[in-house]
């Protein structure tokens, strides 16, 4: 595309390029943020303490300002954006119940591929089921406007915040009670029975930064011996999926599903409004976000972003955990406009391989975590690299993943996952009515 066409809306095109652009770098960008669940042992993601400004905190700290949140916000974005596309044929004189029935099963498939996942492939942190729960509550949203969805998306995550922010506060009355614990000590009293409590929960805070090799080699050994990764597996998927915290993360994929719904419904997730306008998010959501962003790490820093109850500030405590999601945000809404006035600025020989890598979303997901698992379980590479390394390991299995993306294109349209999800959205793996045939071909990659 020429650079002068910068003021003229993406044609269409060049909006499902796009959109596949967008799906492709989300998808590297979440698994640069899920290998360092995959890949190490303990609470530590591969850093050492005491802080340093050495390869692997410089990684994280890269890792944890750019792509931790936007990524995955800017992949939920586009599932949202994929329901509007879908349901176009439900609205209107001649509405359709079909697309409907579709993206219902369509849901329920993604919920037996979470299990699949977590079952088979060992990764207990995905998305699927998430994605699944959230996206039969999107359907609630189908026909409200934009400002609706937009003021729907800022309630949740409002709420979001501030259970962020009451979470933390537990955790900040814990650590102060544990300091006048310190104190009762220091003049020789003996602490009370709930200041001895809150005295061993910092303790094993802080001890979780210095994991024991006893501890790191029996971590190693679950979750690289079949059956007892497997219940690894099956216990922290339980935690994140079956409980009371799962409802945190289907609040949150839903808030920016219909982020993504406003988005392209006004045009600007497809490239269709003014270059003024991509600029503004740019600057101002790029500011806001990473503003916060550094300014969480330049206090965590004060403490060589170790747990010293010494120095704790309830205030501050309670701020940073408040404005994550709104930082979450306001950075993704700044990628979107990146891609956008990249891609309108002729910048478009990079895109291909991420073009085919977001035509098969869901495949080279579940690629990259199958990879990912094979060489930190099946060939007991676990808790071998550090944040840097793992950056490293990232890059390689997103260079395989895009190399078979292009490879596979050539000779198919469909990823072997996405033919299976269709598949079982419609029950058989042809569909036979020309209109079933049509809601597939605007069926996104997820």
């Amino acid at each position: 595309m020429a650079a002068n066409d910068s003021v003229r809306p993406v044609r269409g095109t060049d909006r499902i390029e796009l959109l596949d652009v967008m799906r492709g770098v989300a998808v590297c960008g979440i698994l640069a943020v899920n290998i360092l669940v995959m890949g190490t042992v303990g609470d530590t993601q591969g850093r050492t303490f005491p802080a340093s400004w050495d390869a692997d905190w410089i990684a994280w700290i890269g890792q944890r300002l750019l792509l931790e949140g936007p990524m995955r916000g800017l992949f939920t974005i586009l599932f949202g954006a994929g329901m509007v596309m879908m349901l176009r044929k439900v609205e209107g004189p001649e509405a359709q119940v079909l697309p409907l029935d579709v993206w219902a099963r369509r849901c329920l498939a993604l919920l037996f591929l979470g299990v699949v996942h977590f079952m088979l492939i060992l990764w207990p942190g995905e998305i699927l089921w998430t994605y699944g729960m959230a996206g039969l509550a999107l359907l609630a949203f189908r026909t409200a406007k934009v400002r609706t969805l937009w003021i729907w998306a800022l309630v949740i995550i409002a709420a979001l915040s501030l259970h962020r922010a009451y979470n933390t506060s537990t955790y900040v009355a814990t650590y102060q009670t544990a300091l006048e614990g310190e104190r009762a000590k220091a003049t020789g009293r003996e602490p009370s029975p709930e200041q001895q409590a809150a005295l061993d929960a910092a303790a094993a805070a802080n001890a979780s930064n210095y994991p024991t090799k006893e501890s790191i080699a029996e971590e190693r050994r679950q979750r690289t011996e079949y059956p007892d990764v497997l219940g690894w597996s099956a216990s922290g998927w339980s935690f994140r999926h079956l409980g009371v915290y799962s409802w945190i993360g289907v609040a949150e994929s839903l808030a920016f599903m219909l982020v993504g719904m406003a988005l392209y419904r006004s045009g600007l997730l497809t490239g269709a409004g003014p270059a003024r306008t991509y600029w503004l998010l740019l600057l101002i959501g790029g500011g806001i976000g990473l503003g916060l962003r550094i300014a969480d790490f330049a206090w965590q820093a004060r403490t060589g972003f170790e747990l010293d109850i010494h120095r704790l500030n309830p205030t501050m405590s309670l701020l940073r955990s408040g404005w994550y999601q709104p930082a979450r945000l306001a950075l993704t809404l700044a990628y979107v406009a990146l891609f956008v006035l990249l891609l309108r600025g002729g910048v478009a020989g990079w895109t291909s391989p991420f073009r085919a890598m977001g035509r098969l979303a869901l495949t080279n997901y579940t690629l990259q975590s199958a990879l990912a698992s094979l060489l930190f379980y099946g060939f007991s590479y676990l808790g071998y690299f550090g944040t840097a390394g793992l950056m490293g390991v990232t890059f390689a299995i997103c260079v395989v993943t895009a190399l078979f993306s292009v490879a596979w294109l050539r000779h198919f349209s469909v990823g072997p996952m996405e033919l299976l999800l269709r598949a079982l959205a419609y029950g058989s793996f042809r569909a036979r009515r020309q209109e079933a045939a049509e809601v597939i071909a605007r069926s996104p990659p997820l």
